[in-house]
C-alpha cells in the first residue's frame, strides 16, 4: 500500500533520534535514490499493471507506517525516507526489489556483458551483518549499485518512452500516409455508390485524381474493390443504426412490400421507423430480400430472418417492436394466414397498419366504380397518352403546336391507373395547360392530306371531344379533385408523418371535400365561366350530347364518403379476433386524447388518463410517469411537453402512417438494376440502395471511420505492397492524338 501519511517536523525528529545510526549516514545513503517502490505511483506513472497488494505500504494521517514488509533493520523513519526518494523501491516479506526492472524485464534488449539480476526483480534482495548498523550500510551500497547499473537505466527508459505511447504514435505516423490514400479511395468508392454510377468508373476516377495531383495508393483501384469497398460501408451503416436502436432501446416499426426486380427475381423490401439517434422517430430503407416464395409464410419466415440476422433478437422485439405497416394485398393483410396474422401470432402486441396511400387509392376506386361519366375522362385521357407516347413524330408535332402558341409543353401521362394520384394530377394539368395546342394539333392533323383519311377521321373525332362543354366541365372538376387528392397524398408520403397528424389531415380533407359539393372549386369555377361563354383558352366550345358530364355534387360527396369510409382504423386493424387487437379500433381516438386541439372546454384533470393508461399497455411504456407527465401536460395547456411523457409519445410517432418509403427503395431499386445491369446480386444491390437511400452527402461521409474498420479486419491499404497492382489499360494510339 502506498505511502502517504504526513507528519509534523517535531514527530520527524523525534523519530530519526531513535535510528540507530547516525543521522549523516543516513543522508548519505538516501541521495543515491531515484525512483519510488509503491504500486500505486508505478500505475500512475504509465502501462505496466498493478503491483501485488504486498508490495506496497499505506498509511493515513492518523496511522503509523507498518514495519513487518520492510527490512528489520529499518527504523519507520528510514523506512519512509527510503521508500520516498527511492520511487522504484518495493519490498515484500523484508526483502527489497525494484518494481521497474520487474515489470519491464522481459522487454528489454539484452547486450553482450549485460545481466538481468533476478534478485532485484525478483524482490529477494536481503541485508548482511551482524548488527543493523553493517545491515543497513549493505543494503545502501546494494541500492546504490542498482541505481547505477545499466540494466536498471535502460529499464527507467523503456518505462518512460511507455507512458508517452511512442510505440502507437510510431505506428500512426507509419499509418498516416496509408489512411490518406485509402480515405481517398473509400470516398471515390462512396461517391460511386451514392450516385448509382456503374463500378467500372472507379478506375476512371482514380486515374482522373491522379493526374490532378491526389494520392490514390497503387492498389484498390479496380472495379472489384469498389464493390468490396461500398458493400463494407454498408454493412458498417447498417451495425451502427442496428446498435444505435437495440443499445438504447427505441421502439421499432417494421414496413414490408413485396415487388419483382427486372430480371425476374422476386424480392421484399424492408424499412424501418424508429428514434434513430434522437427523439423524432424516422423512416429509412435497410435490407432487400430474395424471397424463395410468394406465399405469407415464406414472406414471414424471410422477415424475422432478416431481423435476427443483424442483431435484432426474438427477446428485444417482443418488447419493442410496435407495429407492422404494409399495403393491402391479401397475402400481407390475410386475417386467417396472412403475414400481418402470423406476425400476431409471435407477437401479440404488435399492431397492423394498412397504408394510408394505399387506402386512398382504393377510396379513388371506389369513387369510379359509383360516378357515372369518370371512365369516359379516363378513356380519352388514355388515348392522348397512347396518341404521344407511342409516336415521336405526334409528339414532335405537338411540341411545334405548343412553341407556336406560347406554351410550354407538359408530359401527358396515364390518369386513375396503378400509379398513385399524384401523377394523374400531373396529366390532367398538362391537359389543362396545354389545352390550345393540343386543339391546334389535332386540327392541323385532321386537315392533313398527307394523312390518310382514317388518321384524319381520328383527330377530327378527338377534337370534337377535346372542344365540347362537357369535357371542359369535366377536366375543371378532375383537376379540383386530383389537386386536393394529390396534396393529400404527398403529405401521408412525408417521412415525419405521425398518425395524430395524418388523422388531422384526413379530417380536414373531408372536411373540403364536403364544402366543394356546393361551392365549386377554383377550375372549375374557370370551366363554368368558360361554358357561358363557350370559349376557353382561346379556343371556341360546343356543346355534344354525346360526352358524358360528371355530376359535380355527387362526385365530391362520393370523394368525401369512401375517404372517410377507407380511412377508419377498423379497415386497417382486425387482423385476428385475438384479445390484443379488440381494442386496435380504439387506438386513435385514445391518440387523440394527447392532442391538445380535441381538449374539452372545462378539462377535468382525469380527463384521457384513462386513454393514456391503455396506450401505456399497448406500447410497453412507464404507465405512471406517463399518467403523471399527461396531468403535467394538461396544466402547462401543450405550451410544453414534460420529459416523463415523451416516452409515449415517442411511442405512438413510431407508427408508420404510409409505406412510401419501400416505393422510394423500388424507385432506386429500378434506377440501380437497369438492363445493362441485371445481374447484380440482391445482397450488393440491396447494399447499394442503403447508401443511395440513407447515406450522408459525400462533403459529410467521414472515410476515416470506416477506413479504420477495414484495416482492422485485416484488408489491404491503398498504399500496400504485398500485391501487384492493377496494370493500366493499354489503348492503342491514334495518330491525331499529336495534333491535341
Amino acid at each position: 500500500m502506498t505511502l502517504s501519511s504526513k507528519r509534523t517536523r517535531s514527530e520527524s525528529e523525534d523519530s530519526l533520534a531513535d535510528t540507530p545510526s547516525s543521522q549523516n549516514d543516513i543522508a548519505a545513503g538516501q541521495t543515491q535514490a531515484n525512483e519510488s517502490c509503491t504500486s500505486a505511483a508505478a500505475a500512475d506513472d504509465g502501462t505496466f499493471g498493478d503491483e501485488d497488494e504486498n508490495d506496497t505500504i499505506s498509511t493515513d494521517d492518523n496511522s503509523r507506517v507498518s514495519e513487518h514488509e520492510w527490512p528489520e533493520c529499518w527504523s519507520q523513519a528510514q523506512v519512509r525516507y527510503f521508500s520516498t526518494n527511492y520511487k522504484w523501491l518495493i519490498s515484500r516479506n523484508q526483502k527489497l526489489g525494484c518494481s521497474v526492472c520487474s515489470q519491464v524485464c522481459a522487454r528489454v534488449d539484452m547486450q553482450q556483458g549485460q545481466r538481468v539480476s533476478q534478485e532485484w526483480s525478483g524482490c529477494l534482495i536481503s541485508s548482511f551483518g551482524r548488527d543493523k548498523a553493517a545491515q543497513q550500510n549493505s543494503l545502501r551500497k546494494k541500492i546504490k549499485e542498482h541505481r547505477d547499473s545499466i540494466y536498471h537505466k535502460k529499464a527507467v527508459e523503456i518505462k518512460e518512452k511507455a507512458t508517452q505511447n511512442t510505440m502507437q504514435k510510431h505506428t500512426e505516423d507509419m499509418r498516416k500516409a496509408d489512411y490518406a490514400s485509402t480515405c481517398n479511395v473509400f470516398r471515390t468508392a462512396y461517391k460511386i455508390g451514392k450516385h448509382g454510377r456503374p463500378f467500372t468508373d472507379m478506375p476512371i476516377d482514380v486515374q482522373l485524381q491522379v493526374l490532378n495531383g491526389v494520392k490514390m495508393g497503387r492498389v484498390l483501384h479496380s472495379n472489384n474493390s469498389c464493390a468490396n469497398i461500398l458493400d463494407h460501408i454498408a454493412a458498417e451503416m447498417k451495425k451502427k443504426v442496428v446498435n444505435d436502436i437495440v443499445m438504447n432501446e427505441r421502439k421499432l416499426c417494421v414496413l414490408i412490400d413485396e415487388s419483382t426486380t427486372i430480371s425476374g427475381k422476386s424480392v421484399l423490401v424492408v424499412c424501418l421507423r424508429s428514434a434513430i439517434s434522437s427523439e423524432n422517430p424516422d423512416t429509412i430503407f435497410f435490407e432487400l430480400i430474395e424471397l424463395q416464395g410468394t406465399t405469407a409464410k415464406d414472406i414471414t419466415e424471410a422477415l424475422l430472418g432478416c431481423l435476427h440476422n443483424n442483431g435484432f433478437d426474438p427477446h428485444y422485439l417482443q418488447e419493442h417492436l410496435l407495429a407492422f405497416a404494409c399495403d393491402g394485398a391479401s397475402v400481407m393483410l390475410g386475417r386467417k394466414a396472412g403475414v400481418a396474422a402470423q406476425l400476431c401470432s409471435k407477437f401479440p402486441y404488435l399492431f397492423v397498419w394498412h397504408c394510408s396511400n394505399h387506402r386512398l387509392e382504393l377510396a379513388v376506386c371506389d369513387v369510379l366504380k359509383e360516378v357515372g361519366g369518370i371512365n369516359h375522362f379516363k378513356i380519352f385521357l388514355d388515348q392522348l397518352y397512347s396518341l404521344y407516347h407511342a409516336s415521336p413524330k405526334n409528339q414532335r408535332e405537338l411540341t411545334e403546336s405548343a412553341h407556336n402558341v406560347g406554351q410550354r409543353l407538359l408530359v401527358i401521362g396515364r390518369v386513375l391507373s396503378v400509379r398513385w394520384v399524384a401523377s394523374s394530377e400531373r396529366t390532367v394539368k398538362a391537359v389543362w395547360e396545354n389545352y390550345q395546342a393540343l386543339q391546334v394539333h389535332f386540327t392541323s392533323a385532321a386537315a392533313d392530306t398527307s394523312r390518310d383519311s382514317r388518321e384524319r377521321a381520328k383527330y377530327k373525332g378527338l377534337n370534337d371531344v377535346l372542344t365540347t362543354v362537357s369535357f371542359v366541365v369535366n377536366l375543371g372538376i378532375m383537376y379540383d379533385a386530383l389537386t386536393e387528392l394529390s396534396d393529400l397524398s404527398r403529405m401521408l408520403q412525408r417521412r415525419d408523418m405521425t398518425l395524430d397528424q395524418a388523422d388531422r389531415q384526413l379530417d380536414r380533407q373531408i372536411r373540403v371535400f364536403e364544402s366543394m359539393v356546393s361551392t365549386p372549386g377554383p377550375y372549375t369555377q374557370t370551366a363554368i365561366e368558360a361554358k357561358k361563354e363557350k370559349i376557353f383558352r382561346n379556343v371556341c366550345l360546343h356543346e355534344n350530347q354525346r360526352v358524358i358530364k360528371i355530376n359535380h355534387g355527387q362526385f365530391f360527396r362520393s370523394l368525401a364518403e369512401n375517404v372517410k369510409c377507407r380511412m377508419t382504423p377498423t379497415t386497417s386493424s382486425h387482423v385476428s379476433k385475438t384479445s390484443s387487437e379488440k381494442t386496435d379500433s380504439h387506438l386513435l381516438s385514445d391518440i387523440k386524447v394527447l392532442q391538445s386541439d380535441s381538449w374539452p372546454a372545462s378539462l377535468d384533470i382525469q380527463y384521457g388518463d384513462a386513454a393514456v393508461r391503455r396506450l401505456c399497455q399497448r406500447f410497453r411504456v412507464g404507465e405512471r410517469e406517463s399518467v403523471l407527465g399527461f396531468r403535467e401536460y394538461k396544466d402547462l395547456k401543450a405550451s410544453k411537453t414534460p420529459a416523463a411523457l415523451k416516452p409515449l409519445l415517442t411511442a405512438v410517432h413510431t407508427i408508420a402512417v404510409s409505406t412510401s418509403e419501400c416505393e422510394r427503395a423500388f424507385s432506386s431499386m429500378n434506377d440501380t438494376l437497369t438492363d445493362k445491369r441485371n445481374s447484380l446480386d440482391i445482397k450488393r444491390l440491396s447494399n447499394l440502395i442503403f447508401l443511395k437511400c440513407n447515406g450522408p452527402p459525400l462533403d459529410q461521409f467521414n472515410a476515416q471511420t470506416y477506413v479504420q474498420t477495414w484495416l482492422a479486419l485485416g484488408r489491404r491499404s491503398a498504399a500496400s505492397t504485398n500485391c501487384e497492382a492493377q496494370s493500366e489499360r493499354k489503348v492503342e494510339p491514334k495518330t491525331c492524338w499529336s495534333l491535341f
